[in-house]
């Protein structure tokens, strides 16, 4: 199934292009052929396949507008890593660090709480294990 490369798809792929810092980073991110983005960006395409837009939702998720057109679930739209979590490193992070950021963002607060809890407790316990060997 294609998807239409609508304006706003367009302007989501320019903001996490910039945000990301070059086309380059964001095709090895995504996963996806530079020139195909390109391609996007200067609309001799028109639509992507559901692979390619399975790739690049997750980077662009936080720069897509929420409204029933969109394939997109939140109620508001999510906040970028950056402005979560002020991370002045987030153009650092590998593609699934991003996606684990872009995700625990967009939890509930209280759940978010509660997990973060969790994991800090996950990471003592396999410090203190690994201290104990």
């Amino acid at each position: 199934m294609k998807k239409k490369i609508t304006d706003d798809i367009l302007k989501a792929l320019q903001n996490g292009i910039e945000s990301i810092g070059s086309l380059t980073e964001f095709s090895n991110r995504a996963n996806v052929n530079k020139e195909t983005l390109a391609h996007f960006l200067s609309r001799k395409t028109h639509s992507l396949t559901a692979d390619t837009w399975e790739n690049i939702y997750p980077l662009l998720r936080p720069y897509l507008p929420v409204n029933a057109n969109e394939m997109v679930s939140q109620v508001t739209r999510p906040r970028t890593p950056k402005e979560s979590f002020h991370n002045h490193k987030t153009n650092e992070l590998s593609s699934d660090e991003n996606i684990l950021l872009d995700a625990f963002g967009a939890l509930p607060h209280e759940l978010r709480d509660k997990k973060l809890i969790e994991i800090v407790e996950l990471a003592r316990n396999e410090i203190s294990k690994k201290t104990q060997e």
